[in-house]
């Protein structure tokens, strides 16, 4: 249960999680709800055309893969953590160190191409002008990781004219991207190791301070504070 004053704070908004979801995966709304919102974002420029693949939309009815060279298609790439699990294929940085080496396996994934559209959720500096290399030219660049002030990146202002790019900045979630972000997890909830994105950090002053060093550092994905025991 939830006590909010609505006369003190008459603007809070509260969701009902589905009866029986896990709070831990409650909290993964959150998150979720800015990379739909990034998501969003592109579509509102054209730069992404969506086959959700949760609704099983992700081919076509013979079986074939669409002919768009979209993320949605399964083929997928992670420039900030070396095994996190992603829609069909994975290009770790252990076994391609390089960008160079990176920009190649995305190119080789997807039969000689690169991406229409990229998202960056890494936080890292680094991975914007890897980013930029690993999207087609006319394609769409969308940066929701940089959150936090994490320096500048270096890179050159020709690429941006010789690549055609489309560049969109995304800020946080509205209101309107939790609902989609609960009911996605809701149906998605057995299909995604949902637990490996969390690391848990007890609700002390030792466990807030860890936590924050450990997103600080990019050392998780998710740091989940568990305010009593029995919620893990």
């Amino acid at each position: 249960m939830v006590y909010v004053d609505l006369g003190m704070l008459p603007a809070t908004k509260i969701y009902k999680l589905p009866d029986g979801m896990p709070l831990r995966l409650g909290s993964l709304s959150e998150p979720l709800a800015a990379c739909i919102r990034s998501l969003n974002r592109a579509v509102s420029v054209n730069g992404f055309r969506a086959y959700r693949r949760a609704h099983g939309r992700c081919r076509s009815g013979d079986g074939r893969r669409p002919r768009d060279r979209h993320w949605c298609t399964g083929k997928a790439t992670t420039g900030d953590l070396p095994h996190l699990w992603r829609r069909g294929y994975t290009v770790s940085i252990e076994e391609h160190p390089s960008p160079q080496a990176r920009i190649d396996a995305v190119r080789h994934i997807v039969d000689g191409f690169v991406a229409d559209l990229v998202v960056d959720c890494s936080g890292h500096p680094s991975a914007g002008p890897e980013g930029i290399e690993m999207r087609r030219d006319g394609g769409t660049y969308i940066e929701m990781g940089q959150f936090t002030d994490a320096g500048s990146i270096e890179t050159n202002w020709h690429r941006f004219c010789a690549k055609d790019i489309t560049l969109l900045g995304s800020w946080g979630f509205t209101a309107n991207e939790i609902p989609p972000g609960i009911d996605m997890l809701d149906r998605a909830e057995d299909r995604y190791p949902w637990a490996m994105m969390q690391t848990t950090f007890p609700f002390t002053e030792e466990g807030v301070s860890e936590s924050i060093r450990s997103a600080m550092d990019m050392q998780c994905v998710k740091a989940t504070i568990i305010p009593d025991a029995e919620l893990d």
